[in-house]
């Protein structure tokens, strides 16, 4: 009867597996959507759109008592002219995830703002549409400047556009963090807190997660590389140790990363690999990681169950006949 019911598992959870392999190694492919809502070009064309270009300035060798002038461009990509005005503000981030803030803190880092002026010629202005403009701007640093890292915003603001017909009237506003390092004493230091990767997954995107800090008192960058392989092959799914992953850790705090595989199937085991370099420190996580949809998870443990309740119920069952036959 045990080999029976045995014979009846194996079946089971190989009509399961012929089921579930197609799925178990492929990846995910997304079709266009024809039905998705766009807007429409009338109220594109309402629209101000405003850019500013480079997104992050960083400018080493800042020596205290000196002047720096530099640029940046704002441009005007929408089909509305709009008014703007540019000024500086403290940059910080409020938790492990940098969460922006623009106000104040007491940072021995964001002090940047302060030591910025700008060009009055192109601090306010109007754009036509299509058009841009250089925007100068001084860094005067104080002679009594500590050495190290200092941040600030350059935010530049718009006011509604100039066309008295247009539909939608808005004020936008978009920054340019700014990174500067001061001339003087410097150091590096900081450490690898965690990196997790999840050993069981209901459904996909398979996610791996790591926690650096920064105890020194100038930017430092953290390398993220992510491998994956199937359980039964040693060459990669996905490999991003050609381009990996960098992110800025700006001194006093600690970030939270995270990256993620989107084209995980629904059903799988793999083999996952993290790697992490920072300032000379390597760690790596590799396991084995399952992905089963939570009522296939039911069903196998239904049958284990089921295997284990009627295995002890075959023993007991032959112990009774033993002393009924003594």
């Amino acid at each position: 009867m045990a080999k029976k019911y045995l014979n009846f598992v194996f079946a089971a959870l190989f009509a399961i597996f012929s089921i579930s392999q197609p799925v178990l190694f492929a990846t995910n492919v997304y079709a266009d959507d024809d039905s998705t809502e766009q807007s429409s070009e009338t109220e594109e064309e309402d629209m101000i759109h405003l850019q500013v270009e480079p997104g992050k300035k960083s400018l080493y060798d800042l020596t205290p008592g000196a002047s720096y002038v530099d640029y940046f461009t704002v441009r005007n990509v929408g089909a509305l002219e709009f008014n703007y005005e540019v000024y500086a503000t403290p940059y910080s981030v409020n938790n492990d995830e940098y969460d922006v803030n623009y106000e104040a803190t007491d940072s021995a880092y964001n002090k940047l703002s302060e030591w910025v002026t700008f060009d009055k010629k192109t601090k306010t202005g109007t754009l036509q549409p299509q058009e841009a403009v250089k925007v100068y701007f001084t860094i005067n640093v104080p002679s009594d400047a500590a050495g190290g890292a200092q941040y600030a915003a350059i935010m530049v603001q718009t006011a509604d556009g100039n066309d008295e017909n247009a539909t939608i009237q808005t004020i936008n506003r978009i920054g340019m963090e700014l990174y500067g390092e001061v001339d003087g004493e410097t150091y590096t230091g900081g450490e690898i807190i965690s990196n997790n990767i999840p050993v069981f997954l209901f459904n996909p995107p398979l996610t791996v997660t790591s926690l650096v800090s920064n105890s020194g008192n100038v930017e430092s960058q953290a390398e993220y590389i992510l491998k994956i392989w199937p359980l039964f092959s040693k060459e990669t799914i996905y490999n991003n140790e050609e381009q990996p992953g960098s992110l800025a850790i700006i001194p006093g705090t600690r970030r939270f990363s995270s990256s993620s595989w989107d084209g995980a199937p629904k059903l799988g085991i793999f083999w996952v690999e993290q790697t992490i370099n920072y300032l000379g420190e390597t760690s790596v996580n590799h396991k084995l990681v399952i992905i089963c949809p939570l009522w296939l998870l039911f069903i196998i443990l239904a049958i284990i169950f089921l295997l284990i309740f009627r295995t002890v119920a075959k023993i007991r069952e032959n112990k009774k006949n033993n002393k009924v036959i003594e």
